[in-house]
């Protein structure tokens, strides 16, 4: 559940400005406020199914986007790569220069993603 939950926040955090205001609002309650589908029934003033039904038309929609456009795959890859390099050449030879201007190179890389 709590790998979903993180997909859910990570597609939302991506693609979430396409989706209608509506959409994103209940994401954001269900997901990141963790409210039950119920508590945003009656703070919408509508019912639980009808929030069940936003819910899930909005994370098809955002899983549509990933599978057409796959930008949370490439940045996770990119991100787990960036990783990889900084371990590798951050070992025992970090007084080399260029070693260290690579790492810092590859921290400031990580940190615009």
């Amino acid at each position: 559940m709590l790998e979903k939950v993180s997909q859910v926040v990570l597609l939302k955090d991506f693609y979430g400005p396409l989706l209608t205001a509506k959409q994103q609002d209940v994401l954001h309650m269900h997901y990141e406020d963790d409210w039950s589908l119920s508590e945003i029934a009656s703070n919408m003033n509508t019912t639980r199914q009808a929030v069940y039904d936003l819910v899930k038309r909005a994370e098809g929609i955002l899983q549509e986007y990933e599978d057409k456009l796959g930008l949370v795959t490439k940045f996770q890859l990119t991100r787990r790569n960036l990783d990889e390099l900084r371990i590798i050449l951050a070992g025992p030879e970090v007084d080399n220069p260029r070693l260290v201007q690579a790492v810092s190179l590859i921290d400031e890389i990580a940190e615009l993603l």
